[in-house]
């Protein structure tokens, strides 16, 4: 039988030890790899996980709470952190609350969902038409709709104004007369827009005054209901159903219903 040389030998110990090693140190690595998904799918299930709505934080200058944040995200507890995705709740929380300004965030020590919300200030209260028929609701100070959210506690405008017949298409002008009330001391109460265009006021000491349908004269016809507040006669003011018209602002007309005379029983 042939010998072998110690060279040869060591060789081959070599090769075997290394073989080993490597075998210890696949081994140590597939484990060190399984322990870790193993870890983190546990910490992605169990503790990034919302268990309830005390969990998402609401910050801000807002009305809303967590609870219905999570009711209208539609939160299903226990909820996985990382299954929000923060831009679909901004969309979500946009389209049914009544908010100005919203950003979502997602922290994960300590597991919380943070929602900063900035609510609409309803200026007055609206309606407008609908299929279904009329709705009521409220406008900011720049002519925006906001919803009433029967979830949320009710609203009160800051203002005593009432606009009626509001479209998307006429919320600018919304806003500019909204933006005259402090010029009309505060007297203004009803914007009714009307479907052929036209719009016409109600003020609490002048009563109704029908502004036409020419938009570009709001500035000069606001300028004329502060003289006639200033100027007109105390009598007139009194006078049951008087309308002003403003329609053409250099000659207005004041138009005051003709009382019948009261009926005399003949002896």
């Amino acid at each position: 039988m042939k010998s072998v040389s110690p060279q040869l030998e060591r060789r081959r110990a070599l090769r075997r030890q290394k073989r080993i090693q490597f075998l210890i140190y696949t081994w140590r690595t597939l484990s060190l790899l399984s322990l870790s998904t193993v870890l983190g799918w546990s910490l992605l299930r169990f503790g990034w996980t919302l268990k309830g709505s005390d969990q998402v934080v609401v910050r801000g200058d807002t009305t809303f709470n967590s609870t219905i944040v999570s009711e209208v995200a539609q939160f299903n507890f226990p909820q996985l952190l990382w299954e929000i995705n923060p831009s679909e709740l901004e969309q979500t929380l946009r389209e049914n609350l009544p908010i100005q300004s919203v950003q979502v965030s997602r922290h994960m020590l300590p597991t919380r969902l943070e929602v900063a919300l900035v609510d609409q200030t309803p200026v007055a209260q609206a309606f407008r038409q609908q299929p279904g028929g009329l709705e009521a609701g409220y406008v900011d100070a720049e002519g925006h709709w906001i919803r009433i959210n029967p979830a949320a506690p009710a609203a009160v405008p800051i203002t005593a104004i009432t606009v009626k017949g509001w479209t998307p298409e006429r919320r600018s002008l919304i806003a500019a007369l909204l933006q005259q009330n402090n010029r009309l001391n505060d007297q203004l109460r009803t914007i009714t827009l009307h479907p052929d265009g036209a719009v016409s006021l109600r003020h609490r000491r002048l009563g109704h005054i029908d502004l036409g349908d020419d938009h570009h004269l709001l500035t000069q016809q606001v300028d004329a209901i502060v003289g006639l507040n200033q100027s007109m006669p105390p009598h007139l003011l009194q006078a049951n159903g008087a309308v002003i018209d403003l329609s053409n602002f250099r000659r207005p007309e004041i138009q005051i219903p003709i009382k019948p005379p009261a009926n005399t029983m003949n002896n």
